[in-house]
């Protein structure tokens, strides 16, 4: 058993069939198995499906059917923030920094996908080790909130729920129906000032104050109780802390940006972290006297562990650390083992093995280990720091790649992936983007009755409605080999090219429609999916390539022809849940569909007419023959 609660327990246990340990929580015996206990028991679940991050804990399977309800998550190894408080007091800022990055990103993709979570605190962050380094998950939705048409959803608890503590002043006066994402931000802000001075920014009075309405003295600037953190630290939290929300940050990735900026602007030049790993007493005076210049140009900064395992709760307290220089001989944990446990930490820090033992076997050991470089003792100073700068050099261009493989990720939600593989080549002065003729077929995807949304709903919500349904026909599009071209408005844009790509497009357009209807039986007349969709597909030859203003530097990437055009006209003429497609589209088909042919239809904003068939259903039904050209009568028809 690793944890127990109120609602259940959490257990290690082995998956059988795919041979991995999880994570089981079951619900407690004493709670099953009531109606509100099973529904309290599956909203965390239910939070979570709703997102995907790598800095959410991941639910695997739940079911609520049998005798012992239970949730499979994964299994996490490490240890939540509350722990590593309790143990060390406080953090440093470059610790805290990376936690917020890491946990904004959670809480950005939770609040775009309408989960407010209403429980941060630090027993909810885990710090997560493990071959890719240490990764803060956010836990315990079990009190989220899901908000659907703006509105957040009653929860199975309707009393206040939450940790007062980290409760923002408009959730401890239990104003959930009208509570947004903002409290999680607070919350946060409050889990970092924690982490930060090793006390929280309000005494229980002020929350008691707060509870009734009133306003409380404002949180002690940080910087009176860690001097070093300096007056751009208390500006952050000023706002972070405003009792008024619209004061604060408003949203996660502005607060984390904001923290990094107030951190940067604090410390205007940094030296290079060294962390140094030996067990013998002389070695710390030895470098500093060594390098007392260059510490007084703050060129580096030493740090000092006397083992392995002091080593590594130094990383965790300095992700910072660019260079390790590590002795092999030491107690509790060697170097050698700490070479194999480094990466659980710092997958960006690069270790130097500085060791009397340099023989060939504790050479080749610590090289298949990923040091970075050996060092003999006794030290040849000079050579040391030919070293340092090196490995320093290193690490700057190492750090330097994973930024912009970061802005490229970045940019790939921006661009589709067809245009970044356009690019080198443009880089380099050729025209591979200038205009290709291609095959394909074009589908529009249109999100129907959105447009008077706009007008009822504040744009958070309606935006928030719209993504919804994007992230719901996106996956069913690239799932079947299709790209995303754009998305116009309230409408996608997708390009299916290739072996069978009528059938594929055809797939993709039956497979959105039925998720969609899924969703929106699940979600209620209130849920985002059910406006339903509008849905129009055309195939011939297209020319792809670069269209804009080149000279102005603004450029995209698109297909035109007549394919476009036509499916951009049966995507308006058609309607809710309807799935049109063209005479000569129907005809390229490989795989039998089931369609209802609509006859001559003229297309909006044109004096053109067109053969037009509405696609039923495929699965290997017997297709309509050409000549039955019968119009449909009906709800179905146009």
């Amino acid at each position: 058993m690793l944890a127990g609660g109120g609602m259940g327990t959490v257990w290690v246990a082995m998956d059988p069939k795919l041979q991995r340990r999880v994570a089981l929580k079951l619900m407690a015996s004493h709670c099953a198995p009531t109606t509100h206990s099973l529904r309290q028991f599956e909203w965390e679940a239910q939070a979570i499906a709703r997102f995907q991050s790598p800095h959410v804990i991941q639910v695997h399977d739940c079911d609520l059917a049998g005798e012992t309800p239970y949730i499979v998550m994964e299994l996490l190894e490490g240890e939540d923030l509350e722990s590593l408080l309790n143990r060390r007091g406080r953090l440093s800022l470059a610790m805290v920094e990376r936690l917020l990055a890491q946990a904004s990103h959670a809480l950005t993709a939770a609040h775009a996908a309408g989960v407010i979570h209403r429980d941060l605190k630090p027993a909810n962050l885990f710090l997560s080790r493990s071959a890719a380094g240490e990764v803060v998950k956010v836990l315990d939705f079990g009190l989220a909130l899901l908000t659907q048409g703006g509105a957040a959803q009653p929860h199975p608890d309707e009393e206040m729920a939450g940790t007062p503590r980290y409760m923002s002043p408009e959730q401890l006066r239990s104003l959930s129906p009208r509570l947004d994402h903002r409290c999680d931000l607070w919350a946060l802000a409050v889990v970092a000032y924690r982490a930060l001075t090793g006390q929280h920014p309000f005494p229980l009075e002020s929350l008691r104050q707060m509870r009734l309405g009133n306003k409380p003295p404002p949180a002690v600037p940080p910087s009176t109780l860690v001097p070093e953190l300096g007056a751009e630290v208390d500006a952050f939290f000023a706002r972070a802390l405003d009792l008024e929300p619209s004061a604060r940050f408003q949203s996660a990735h502005e607060l984390s940006s904001a923290f990094s900026s107030r951190v940067e602007a604090g410390r205007p030049f940094r030296p290079a972290k060294v962390l140094v790993v030996d067990d013998e007493p002389d070695v710390a005076v030895m470098m500093e006297q060594s390098f007392r210049k260059q510490i007084r140009r703050s060129v580096y900064q030493f740090l000092f562990a006397a083992d392995g395992e002091e080593a590594l709760e130094e990383l965790r307290q300095h992700p910072d650390t660019a260079v390790v220089l590590c002795d092999i001989n030491m107690p509790r944990m060697d170097g050698l083992t700490f070479l194999s446990r480094v990466g659980e930490v710092s997958a960006l820090v690069r270790v130097v093995i500085v060791s009397a033992y340099g023989d060939m076997s504790n050479l080749r050991t610590a090289m298949n280990r990923g040091a970075f470089d050996f060092i003999t003792k006794p030290i040849d100073f000079p050579d040391l720091e030919a070293t340092l700068i090196k490995t320093l050099k290193h690490v700057r261009e190492l750090r330097r790649t994973v930024r912009y493989t970061e802005e490229n990720g970045l940019l790939r939600m921006f661009v589709p992936g067809g245009v970044l593989e356009r690019i080198p080549p443009m880089l380099q002065g050729t025209e591979a983007m200038a205009g290709e003729w291609v095959e394909g077929t074009v589908v529009f995807i249109d999100v129907d009755g959105f447009t008077p949304v706009l007008r009822q709903e504040a744009p958070p919500e309606s935006l928030r409605r719209l993504n919804a349904n994007f992230e719901a026909i996106v996956p069913e599009v690239l799932a079947r080999g299709g790209t995303v071209d754009k998305f116009v408005g309230d409408a996608v844009m997708a390009l299916f090219r290739g072996p069978e790509h009528v059938d594929r497009a055809l797939e993709a357009c039956l497979a959105i429609r039925r998720q969609l209807e899924i969703l929106a039986l699940k979600g209620g007349e209130t849920a985002p999916y059910a406006h339903g969709v509008c849905m129009g597909l055309d195939s011939g030859d297209l020319v792809a390539g670069s269209i804009g203003a080149k000279a102005s530097g603004r450029l995209d990437y698109t297909v035109l022809g007549d394919a476009v055009n036509t499916a951009a006209r049966l995507a308006s003429l058609a309607g809710r849940g309807q799935v049109l497609l063209s005479d000569r589209t129907r005809t390229r088909a490989r795989e039998p569909y089931v369609y209802a042919p609509l006859g001559e239809q003229q297309l909006p904003g044109t004096a053109l007419s067109l053969t037009v068939f509405e696609l039923l259903r495929g699965e290997g039904a017997r297709a309509v023959a050409p000549e039955d050209t019968t119009p449909l009568v009906g709800p179905a028809s146009v």
